[in-house]
């Protein structure tokens, strides 16, 4: 019954990428305006994983989810990207080095990501430039300031606040998520991490009736007067760390 599963999932994706992937390229077209149009297109492609590959979500928000917000979330799978991007119209903020990798980096350059490349600190500003003219484009952007993966079963690393400059000294939001994997009764943990080999996770994940995930949205934060990026991302860091610490002791 697995390997049926998984070719028949496999089969979908194969048949749905590509119609997808050209409404998409063509949404795209349109300096700023592209950019707003193919978050919602990857809103609509992230529903269609998700439900194709068994993911169950449950989303939890006590609040309206707001466009042109720095959406913040703790970070422990591929799965992760699928996931968030059906629950919101965002732009990703990608490793560069995921372009390169087969599927999903030609998939995430369609949705026009703002690339990541963590090695040339010289690009740093510019990289700030577009993460606040996405803001103020009403877009979401969504990153993951652990900088790598976890076992989400152990806290969080601490978070790298790059990113979060974006918001200092402007009226941009911070929404902070929870994201929690669930183990069935197989206790398979959806996460990828560490030394693990993406093909044999993926083709693991593939097999699975489903797979269950809770996100929950926390309150919005907002930038304090004085505050700097490493204060802000501390003081995000620990909010998150806190909701995590009770939302495991339920």
């Amino acid at each position: 019954m697995s390997i049926l599963r998984k070719i028949w999932r496999l089969t979908l994706f194969l048949i749905w990428m590509w119609p997808f992937a050209i409404f998409s390229i063509f949404r795209g077209i349109g300096g700023r305006a592209g950019i707003k149009r193919v978050a919602y297109c990857t809103r609509a492609w992230g529903k269609f994983l998700v439900w194709n590959f068994g993911v169950k979500v449950k989303f939890t928000t006590s609040h309206p989810i707001e466009e042109g917000m720095l959406i913040v979330s703790n970070h422990q799978s591929y799965l992760d990207v699928l996931l968030h991007a059906s629950l919101f119209p965002i732009r990703f903020t990608p490793k560069a080095e995921i372009r390169r990798w087969p599927v999903l980096g030609f998939y995430l350059g369609i949705s026009r990501p703002v690339w990541i490349d963590r090695k040339n600190r010289q690009k740093s500003g510019e990289l700030l430039n577009e993460f606040h003219r996405t803001l103020a484009d009403g877009v979401s952007l969504l990153v993951y300031p652990e900088g790598t993966t976890t076992d989400g079963e152990h806290g969080m690393l601490p978070f790298k606040p790059t990113s979060f400059a974006t918001v200092i000294g402007t009226d941009f939001k911070i929404q902070p998520v929870i994201t929690h994997y669930f183990r069935d009764q197989d206790n398979w943990n959806p996460a990828w991490y560490g030394d693990q080999t993406l093909l044999p996770h993926v083709w693991k994940f593939l097999g699975r009736k489903a797979t269950r995930v809770e996100v929950i949205a926390l309150e919005p934060v907002t930038p304090l007067p004085g505050e700097d990026r490493k204060q802000l991302a501390a003081r995000v860091e620990a909010l998150m760390l806190e909701a995590m610490q009770k939302y495991n002791a339920q």
